[in-house]
């Protein structure tokens, strides 16, 4: 079996409630409600599909009704209050936080599916920036997203699938 030790993967792509990421990766959500910029993103969390890999971000803040999953919240409910209670993290904390995941990274796995990524085009560039292996994979078939190729031509690799799911298979082949 191989071992994937020191592999650090950050999972860039459009943040929904219940999205993609659930089925790949071990997100936790380890929220103090109250006071969401003293909880910090667990660090190291295994990957099955991957032994000896870790995920290391975005993680997001869940409660069951979808109150921090907003639009342009970045799954924390950025700058805003979730279900009208819970303050959410501020933008500069959840940037500081994705960029600080990205550079504790070794690898970018982005699954783009949406053309309204744009967080996701910024987190390629600086993971590239940063001499990050980037796989970019984009949803086959949706002609809107033609329009990104260049992110494509800078990524170390890229291609499109039918899913996430497909995507990450390729993705785990490409490293063994």
């Amino acid at each position: 079996m191989t071992d994937f030790k020191g592999v650090r993967v950050y999972a860039a792509g459009k943040i929904t409630k219940n999205g993609w990421r659930h089925g790949l990766f071990p997100v936790i959500d380890d929220a103090d409600y109250e006071n969401p910029d003293a909880t910090p993103w667990p660090a190291d969390a295994p990957i099955r599909s991957l032994p000896g890999a870790v995920y290391v971000g975005p993680h997001f803040m869940s409660d069951d009704h979808g109150c921090y999953h907003g639009e342009n919240s970045h799954g924390v409910a950025a700058g805003d209050m979730a279900c009208s209670v819970y303050p959410g993290l501020s933008r500069p904390e959840v940037a500081a936080r994705c960029l600080g995941a990205i550079r504790s990274a070794t690898h970018v796995f982005a699954w783009v599916d949406d053309p309204t990524c744009h967080g996701t085009l910024v987190e390629i560039g600086y993971a590239r920036a940063l001499g990050r292996q980037v796989h970019l994979y984009t949803h086959g078939g949706r002609k809107e997203l033609d329009d990104l190729w260049f992110a494509g031509q800078i990524a170390t690799a890229h291609g499109s699938a039918t899913s996430a799911r497909e995507a990450w298979a390729d993705f785990c082949l490409r490293l063994r």
